[in-house]
């Protein structure tokens, strides 16, 4: 694996292990099934009907309900999981197993059932979108529920934000800018699916985004929501959005965009359809988008209404177009992935970051 650097998505990771240098890191976000909160550590590569190498579970040790969105930090090597339905974010060690003990959970009142979490090492943050409306900054080391929040874009119907229903979140951290998935509430026209893109020191009833890609020409559709990931590296942005209106494959689709994109902008690219393994049957749904700069790997989440079902992770290059064929595709009972695979996002173990192993 070259040495070039990786957030997300349903939340997938590289990490250090004997066997390995990369991990594969899927959780499980549905509540109340029997895996619900499970994460679980696939070998980097993998594909088809595989079991995970190792898994994080609940327990009487680990009260985590769902593992929505996982974000690895390589200064600290742990992981922080967005446990929506226990209104929680969770730290844990990057090699942790079993009924792991958490090294941190914060649940501040202001966090409700925080979506996606981020980490901005060089400034000591930690963004989450809270309360399924909000973009909240607080310190990267916050602990319990007496914390204070450092900034926050609050929901857009009384302030300058224009937020909705925010799902999707990612840093570019080389800009100072933070990007975030959305959709307007505006039934006449579709609820039309966005991306804002806000200063990192947005902050109060005045933050108004300082870009924002929305329009016909981006093919971001609507109804779907937007998941979003950031590749630093080549300044691109990119989003995985559902079918387009009139779309007979029902095909979601992950679209990239230059950073610096604004308004009506046309996509760079467009990954869809069949052979890409986007087509989605009744009830499925794309759930996460992770992204990982060592590799330039895309990992996008399908999940499903029906929860008997199963999702899938689907792996493409970052520089796949039109109807690439995967790298890879994840499902099937071994691997434990359920109907609500949380967001993947794939990074370097510290060691292998720094490059100590001769790469």
């Amino acid at each position: 694996m070259r040495k070039t650097l990786f957030a997300a998505a349903l939340s997938m990771l590289c990490l250090a292990a004997p066997s390995a240098r990369a991990e594969l890191l899927v959780g499980n976000a549905y509540p109340n099934q029997a895996t619900s909160g499970v994460i679980g550590f696939f070998a980097d590569g993998a594909s088809g009907n595989v079991a995970p190498l190792r898994s994080i579970v609940p327990g009487t040790a680990n009260p985590i309900n769902t593992a929505n969105f996982i974000e690895f930090e390589s200064g600290e090597n742990v992981l922080y999981v967005s446990d929506f339905w226990g209104q929680a974010i969770r730290v844990y060690d990057a090699r942790a197993s079993g009924n792991a003990v958490p090294l941190r959970t914060m649940n501040s009142p202001s966090l409700g059932q925080p979506r996606t979490v981020r980490i901005d090492r060089a400034h000591d943050e930690m963004v989450a979108i809270a309360s399924n409306c909000c973009v909240f900054t607080w310190p990267r080391l916050a602990d319990g529920a007496g914390v204070n929040t450092i900034r926050r874009i609050l929901w857009g119907g009384n302030t300058s934000s224009q937020l909705n229903n925010p799902v999707g979140l990612a840093l570019n951290r080389q800009r100072g800018e933070i990007v975030v998935g959305d959709y307007k509430n505006d039934s006449g026209a579709g609820y039309p699916n966005r991306i804002f893109v806000f200063s990192r020191l947005a902050d109060g009833p005045g933050a108004a985004p300082l870009r924002v890609i929305e329009g016909p020409n981006t093919q971001l559709g609507g109804r779907s929501n937007v998941r979003v990931a950031v590749d630093e590296e080549t300044q691109t942005i990119f989003a995985l959005v559902g079918p387009l209106e009139g779309d007979l494959n029902n095909s979601a689709r992950v679209l990239a965009f230059a950073a610096d994109a604004n308004g009506d902008a046309t996509p760079l690219r467009v990954i869809f359809g069949p052979f890409a393994s986007l087509v989605m049957a009744t009830g499925e749904y794309p759930s996460g988008l992770g992204f990982d700069e060592s590799s330039g790997h895309l990992l996008v989440s399908i999940a499903n209404t029906n929860p008997d079902a199963r999702g899938r992770i689907v792996v493409h290059s970052k520089n796949a177009f039109g109807s690439a064929f995967p790298l890879a595709v994840l499902q099937g009972p071994d691997t434990g992935i359920t109907s609500t695979p949380g967001s993947a996002v794939v990074t370097f173990d510290r060691i292998f970051k720094n490059g100590f192993d001769g790469y």
